[in-house]
């Protein structure tokens, strides 16, 4: 009827299965603030200031010492920045409450629409947003491992504080330890 190898297959496949349904689900975290969309378009619209930057990320030592060469974010990597309203630091509040991939925070739809992106334009992983307003900004990017399998978010909360003013900002993650 059934071979040993037929047999192997398909305890294979059901037990794949069962571990595959007993995975718990990842619980999705919304602001409860309310997006209003005239504070954000008010901060993206017709500023003269600039914001320059760098995204990478180096390895130390648990005590602090460079181990390993800066890893640059490679040219074409999306650089995102977005008004820091009410709503969005709301979101970085949920987002700290992770869990070991437990919980999930995450923006609306409407909310990720007001965001201006940018790219890394140079191998020393340099990004600039021109014609910001002044005010506080939420920029995030994402690193790639060499390996070129995953990366590492990077973020920072940048502030204007005049108008044609030139800001830098670094986003960068300094691992710490052996394990990446």
């Amino acid at each position: 009827m059934f071979s040993k190898k037929h047999v192997k297959v398909l305890l294979l496949f059901a037990l794949t299965c069962s571990l595959v349904k007993a995975q718990k689900n990842i619980e999705i975290l919304q602001p409860s603030t309310t997006f209003e969309d005239s504070v954000a378009s008010r901060m993206l619209n017709g500023g003269k200031a600039v914001l320059k930057g760098m995204v990478y990320y180096e390895g130390r030592t648990l005590i602090g010492i460079k181990s390993e060469t800066t890893v640059y974010a490679p040219v074409g990597s999306i650089v995102a920045l977005y008004p820091l309203t009410p709503y969005i630091e709301d979101y970085l509040r949920l987002k700290k409450r992770n869990k070991e991939g437990k919980r999930l925070a995450a923006i609306s739809r409407q909310a990720a629409s007001y965001r201006i992106e940018s790219k890394v334009f140079s191998d020393k992983g340099e990004f600039m947003i021109p014609g910001l307003k002044p005010g506080k900004y939420y920029v995030e990017s994402l690193v790639s491992f060499p390996s070129g399998i995953g990366g590492k978010e990077v973020s920072d909360v940048v502030e204007i504080k005049s108008d044609g003013e030139t800001v830098q900002c670094k986003l960068n993650h300094i691992y710490r330890g052996f394990i990446y």
